[in-house]
């Protein structure tokens, strides 16, 4: 396994950066790719921050596919929407255009994400190629094979779903969406959904992830992208969690792994071999 680090964005004097793991063989036409996004909140934590996927990366490299996490311009670093969905599109970009560089074919990409970076998953396979900013690649198409949410948010309206709100997210919507974040006309355009009702998002596969017993993000939310999504004719797909928290522990176990998420490394993995074509 080789382990690369590299920026694959500027803007201006400041440096997005990447890390990726490939194999040691490389076949002709480069390994297949997925795409890690971090959660945070869309403020905090940085590339490094992806526990949740240490489990079933190995065994994708087994199966010759490169792993790759990369990092965006979220709120900590004054970002929000615009740069955090242009610096995440660009991230797919960058690959699709300098893949053969890495050892990576840039056609056999899927993303995957963490909370507010299974969001970004999403909206990025949904709609990445509406996503640009002043130093984005103007000419390079943001396309993916499938995307997979880990405890994201399909939609950003926390308050309609019966369980309290936690502390923290009126300041991630802020940090994401600026200060008229209440706005629905502001907040649509943040959500994933909101582009599968529309029927402007991309039709590719969307594997939603989420612990039942999760007390940051609705559980609800994933339920209701699921059925909207069939509604309206995409292929989305909908794994719960039993006894699993945001983090994908047992709550009350002092944070360990529950059973139902080591389990769905099974179901991760079928689904990016799918996406790509490959036998199980």
């Amino acid at each position: 396994m080789e382990f690369l680090n590299f920026p694959f964005k500027y803007c201006g004097s400041v440096a997005v950066l990447g890390d990726l793991w490939r194999p040691d063989e490389i076949p002709e036409g480069g390994c297949p790719l997925v795409i890690f996004y971090h959660g945070g909140g869309w403020r905090f934590f940085d590339k490094s921050g992806w526990p949740v996927a240490q489990r079933w990366k190995q065994r994708l490299y087994e199966k010759g596919i490169a792993f790759a996490t990369m990092g965006y311009r979220h709120g900590g670093y004054g970002g929000g929407l615009k740069q955090i969905a242009a610096d995440a599109a660009d991230a797919v970009r960058f690959f699709r255009r300098r893949g053969a560089e890495f050892g990576i074919n840039g056609d056999r990409i899927v993303l995957c994400g963490h909370s507010a970076g299974g969001h970004i998953s999403m909206l990025t396979g949904y709609m990445g190629e509406s996503f640009r900013d002043e130093y984005s690649d103007k000419e390079t198409e943001c396309r993916v094979l499938g995307a997979i949410s880990i405890a994201g948010t399909p939609t950003l309206r926390f308050y309609d779903y019966d369980m309290p709100v936690a502390d923290e997210i009126p300041g991630d919507l802020e940090c994401l969406l600026g200060k008229n974040w209440q706005d629905p006309a502001v907040m649509e355009k943040g959500e994933p959904q909101h582009y599968v009702i529309t029927g402007e998002a991309n039709h590719i596969p969307v594997l939603c992830i989420h612990g039942s017993s999760d007390r940051l993000v609705p559980p609800g939310m994933a339920e209701e992208f699921y059925r909207v999504g069939k509604e309206h004719g995409y292929d989305t797909r909908h794994l719960p969690l039993p006894e699993t928290g945001h983090c994908l522990e047992t709550p009350g176990k002092g944070g360990s792994t529950s059973p139902a998420a080591i389990a769905a490394d099974d179901d991760i993995c079928s689904f990016v071999l799918e996406m790509l074509g490959m036998k199980e």
